[in-house]
C-alpha cells in the first residue's frame, strides 16, 4: 500500500436497532404537496440492501440481525433524509423537502492548481492507490467541484449529485453522496508523499453487486476483507481474534484478548463493550508486512458493536496505518459475507 497517511474515517454506517429479519414498510412523500414520490432510493448506509419507492411512494426493506443502522432516503432534487433511530418501528412516513440550490461558502483565495492536477489527487485519495482504486472509475467525475484553499493548504471536493463509482476489481457499482471531503496538506503543494497530514471524507454509500457470483471476484473480495477494519471488528464481536490470525500489542508488549476489552452482553446481536487501553498495534498473519493502529479516545465510553463490524460512537475509535488506508476502491458493503 502506498497510502501512508492517517485517515479520519467518518463514513456513517449503521446507528439504530432492528429486529432479526424485520421488514420495515414506509411511505415517502413531498413535504409540501404531500404527494407520493415514485422512485426514491431507500437503503441502509454502507450496504447493498436497498430498494426504491413505487408509484404510490411505498417501499419495503428487510435487514437481517440486530444492528446499528442508518436508513437513507434519497431523491434527486430533494434533501437526503437519514433516520438513525428505528427502534421497533414497523412503518415509516417520510416527508422530503425540495433542495434549495445555494452556493457553498468558500474562502476565496487564488487557486494555484489546475482542475486536472486537483482531480488526479482527489481520485487517488478518494478511490485509493490500490488495485481496487486503480480499477475504479468515477462515471460522473465532471460533477465534482474542487477547490484548493491557499490560506490553510486544503483541497476540498463538493458534488451536488451522488458520485457513481464502477469498481471493476471488486465488481461493485457504488453510489457515494459526498457530505464532506477535504485533504489537509503541510504546504502549498499537491505532492502526496510526506505532504498530507490526513484526509477526511464523510457521506452515505450504496452498493450494487455486478459480479454474477464470479469465483475470481469472490477471491478478490476475500483478499480485501482479510486484515481490514471490518474483519477486525467482526472478530471482536465473535470473540475469535486469535483464530482469525489477529495479534495485538500495547507498545511492544503482546496483549491477551481478555485484556483488550470486555463484553457486557456477549450473547446478544448488539454487544456493549468496554476497552481496557487507549492505544494498540494490530497485526494480521495474512497481512504480515502491514501494521495497523487502534486508538480509543475515551475509555469511559461504552461502545455498541454488531455482527457486521459496525460500532458506535464511531468518532471515538480511530484506525491508523494499513486499515486506515482503505478507500472506496477497497471498500466492501457492510452485509458482505452475511
Amino acid at each position: 500500500m502506498s497510502l501512508g497517511k492517517p485517515l479520519v474515517f467518518t463514513i456513517l454506517f449503521l446507528s439504530s436497532v432492528l429486529g432479526y429479519s424485520q421488514e420495515i414498510e414506509g411511505f415517502v412523500f413531498d413535504n409540501m404537496t404531500k404527494k407520493p414520490i415514485d422512485g426514491a432510493s431507500v437503503y441502509f448506509d454502507g450496504s447493498s440492501i436497498g430498494t426504491i419507492t413505487d408509484e404510490q411512494g411505498n417501499f419495503k426493506i428487510r435487514l437481517l440481525f440486530q444492528n446499528n443502522a442508518t436508513l437513507v432516503i434519497r431523491y434527486l432534487g430533494y434533501e437526503t433524509k437519514k433516520i438513525v433511530n428505528l427502534e421497533e418501528v414497523d412503518e415509516l412516513k417520510i416527508g422530503l423537502k425540495e433542495k434549495v440550490e445555494s452556493l457553498k461558502e468558500i474562502v476565496v483565495t487564488s487557486d494555484p492548481f489546475s482542475r486536472k492536477q486537483k482531480l488526479k489527487v482527489f481520485k487517488l485519495e478518494f478511490l485509493g492507490d490500490t488495485k481496487g482504486g486503480r480499477n475504479s472509475t468515477i462515471i460522473n467525475e465532471s460533477e465534482v467541484k474542487l477547490y484548493f484553499n491557499s490560506y490553510d493548504n486544503t483541497l476540498s471536493a463538493y458534488c451536488d449529485k451522488p458520485l457513481i463509482i464502477r469498481n471493476e476489481y471488486l465488481a461493485y457499482v457504488v453510489n457515494f453522496e459526498i457530505e464532506e471531503f477535504k485533504i489537509f496538506f503541510k504546504k502549498k503543494s499537491l505532492e502526496r508523499t510526506d505532504n498530507i497530514y490526513y484526509t477526511v471524507y464523510d457521506g452515505s454509500t450504496q452498493f450494487y453487486d455486478i459480479s454474477s457470483n464470479d469465483l475470481k471476484i469472490r477471491e478478490r473480495r476475500k483478499k480485501a476483507y482479510l486484515g481490514s477494519s471490518m474483519h477486525f471488528m467482526r472478530s471482536c464481536w465473535n470473540g475469535d481474534l486469535k483464530t482469525q490470525n489477529f495479534r495485538l500489542k500495547e507498545g511492544f508488549k503482546p496483549v491477551p484478548i481478555k485484556n483488550f476489552f470486555s463484553k457486557e452482553n456477549p450473547k446478544e446481536d448488539l454487544q456493549n463493550i468496554r476497552f481496557s487501553g487507549a492505544k494498540y498495534v494490530i497485526y494480521h498473519k495474512r497481512k504480515g508486512n502491514y501494521r495497523s493502529t487502534l486508538r480509543i479516545n475515551n475509555l469511559d465510553t461504552v461502545y455498541t458493536l454488531d455482527r457486521y463490524g459496525n460500532y458506535s460512537p464511531f468518532q471515538e475509535i480511530v484506525f491508523g496505518g494499513y486499515m486506515a488506508n482503505f478507500r472506496i476502491g477497497e471498500m466492501l458493503p457492510i452485509d458482505y459475507g452475511l
